[in-house]
């Protein structure tokens, strides 16, 4: 069979950019393992799931505060199976929708494992599908540690999390990143023992420093064990627990726990492509891509997961549209687009633009503006003022450059950043603004005054 272009995955990437495809008049293949896999890492084993988890328990946080302002949540109690249950139903609506909305097209859907023939054509079920181009939108899967041997009983990867039924007395999280940042949460609202291993010198390894030790400072404060620049260097598996030899710059020390959850990131999902038959190259594991997303093979793309770009939904989506609009008309480069990125553990961890050591390596002066959430009555009423907002600005100009926040919604906060720098704004535009009273969003204002 012949297509104009077959895409290689349906995650946020692969389906976005068959949907672009398609309204540009292409015929187009869109190719998933399974129909349980619609939707890609983001919807199946990664945002989606992980932020309803996250959600509910997100109360049990502020139970404290909530005695104190009247309410009775003694009582309160959690059923790890009902959880689990509506996971599965948000995942389906999600899922349901998602083919619904691939249904309406005219796009070909195939379920089965694609792995290319040539560099004309994949093979699918024992069926060769042909076509003039492709775009490669696989997306990932667990890093493995190269100690720790997951055996999805004892010593979890992320995507085993989603399948517990019960509550672990104790965990030890390898990895301090936003995946781990972010179970430790869950795990310890719910009354686990929680330690976090991680190997760097601080959290969240992509943000500032002043951003990593406050939220560490924040969940040290709830009662989780943070250990840094700490390896994991052996490990014994027991009946109902496991015991890991930790190397700390004290010396070794051993740490047991009910469960070991390894999350220490993703790689990209490429092993069954065969794409050394379509003359594909990698690169550390990626798929090599230009600025214009276009692999070693002029006829092959590749966005999303599968290269060396922040392996997050919204950049897949941005992606998608070069990559669509590349194999329709004339070449355009990958925009230089301002990325936010998100951290759902509590407190929050957002940041947009320009960091502080990258601004230092350009040798670009900047000042930093800062207002943190103890002088903000709205975060006091919300029963948690921990934390900050950051703004970066050009120090000869006051263009806003960067910004970071931690605390309360700072996930939704970021994007008031992110227009600022997409419009250029200084800080003097924002001074000059109004904003209401009581909220989060004023302490941009007030900052500045």
């Amino acid at each position: 069979m012949q297509y104009d272009v077959v895409v290689i995955g349906a995650g946020p990437g692969g389906k976005s950019t068959a949907m672009h495809l398609e309204k540009e008049g292409k015929r187009v293949c869109l190719i998933e393992k399974d129909a349980n896999h619609i939707g890609g890492t983001c919807l199946n084993e990664g945002c989606i799931p992980t932020k309803l988890f996250l959600e509910s328990v997100s109360f049990l946080d502020k139970k404290a505060y909530l005695e104190r302002c009247g309410l009775n949540v003694a009582s309160v109690s959690f059923e790890m199976p009902t959880l689990l249950a509506q996971k599965e139903m948000l995942l389906n609506q999600l899922r349901t929708g998602a083919m619904a909305s691939v249904k309406k097209t005219s796009i070909d859907m195939i379920f089965g494992t694609a792995s290319f023939v040539n560099e004309d054509a994949v093979q699918v079920n024992n069926q060769i599908i042909e076509a003039d181009s492709f775009a490669i939108a696989t997306g990932s899967t667990y890093r493995k540690h190269p100690l720790l041997k997951i055996d999805h009983q004892q010593i979890l990867c992320s995507d085993d999390v989603f399948g517990l039924e019960t509550i672990p007395k104790s965990i030890v999280i390898v990895g301090g990143g936003a995946i781990g940042c972010e179970f430790a949460t869950f795990f310890h609202a719910l009354g686990s023992r929680v330690h976090i291993v991680e190997f760097t010198s601080h959290l969240v390894p992509a943000e500032d420093a002043d951003v990593a030790s406050a939220l560490k400072r924040e969940l040290e404060r709830k009662g989780i064990k943070i250990s840094l620049s700490t390896n994991v260097t052996a490990y014994e598996k027991k009946e109902n627990s496991v015991a890991l030899t930790l190397k700390t710059s004290r010396g070794d020390v051993t740490e047991e726990a009910a469960l070991v959850l390894v999350s220490i990131g993703r790689i990209p999902n490429i092993a069954d492509l065969q794409l050394e038959k379509a003359k594909v190259t990698t690169e550390r594991g990626f798929v090599h891509v230009d600025e214009y997303l276009q692999t070693s093979n002029p006829n092959i793309y590749a966005l999303g997961d599968v290269v060396p770009t922040p392996a997050l939904a919204h950049v897949a989506y941005d992606e998608a549209k070069v990559v669509a609009h590349n194999l329709c008309h004339e070449r355009q480069k990958t925009p230089s687009s301002v990325i936010p990125f998100v951290t759902f553990c509590q407190p929050q961890v957002a940041s947009v633009g320009w960091h502080e050591r990258e601004l230092k390596e350009e040798n670009i002066e900047f000042d930093v503006i800062k207002s943190f959430f103890k002088s903000s009555a709205k975060a006091k009423i919300n029963g948690d003022d921990s934390g900050f907002i950051k703004l970066l600005c050009d120090k000869e100009n006051g263009l806003i450059l960067g910004g970071s926040i931690v605390g309360h919604d700072a996930t939704e906060l970021i994007h008031e950043v992110l227009v600022a720098i997409n419009k250029k704004a200084t800080k003097e535009d924002l001074k000059d603004m109004v904003f209401a009273h009581p909220t989060l969003s004023e302490s941009l204002w007030s900052m500045l005054q």
